[in-house]
């Protein structure tokens, strides 16, 4: 008869041998020395009928579950392919800004370079006109 005590004390303990060099412990509980495997000589009755309606609706939500996960498998596709679309239409869009962007730095670049070669040009006037100035002063004090 199976124990179904929580003892741990050696008696509940059977050990087994194997080839290997350890010895395996089963509980008591797991060793039934009546057991002598499956009973092929035995006929159990079964309802055909029942069985096969049943195979039947489990075929039927197998074939269920596999459409219904064709389907979602067919709607992520097209949504990744949208996504992907849109991905492909904001990068063509971030490009032409990313241009854009560049060439108003570039612009902005130049004026700034065109605008210290003005200030240069009005500076070395500056000098010029002022020794002019320093000439025709000197020119009017010898007449």
């Amino acid at each position: 008869m199976v124990s179904w005590s929580d003892e741990t004390s050696e008696d509940s303990v059977l050990n087994i041998s194997s080839s290997c060099d350890g010895i395996i412990k089963l509980l008591a509980t797991m060793h039934d020395p009546n057991f002598n495997g499956t009973n092929a000589d035995v006929n159990v009755l079964c309802e055909p009928d029942s069985m096969e309606k049943a195979l039947a609706k489990l075929w039927d939500m197998y074939e269920d579950i596999k459409s219904a996960r064709t389907n979602d498998n067919l709607e992520s596709s097209f949504a990744i392919h949208n996504l992907t679309e849109e991905k492909n239409k904001l990068q063509e869009n971030y490009d032409s800004l990313y241009a854009d962007v560049n060439a108003l730095l570039d612009a902005q670049q130049q004026r700034g370079v065109e605008l210290t070669n003005q200030k240069e040009q009005k500076q070395y006037l500056e000098v010029k006109i002022s020794e002019l100035e320093t000439v025709v002063c000197n020119l009017k004090a010898e007449l």
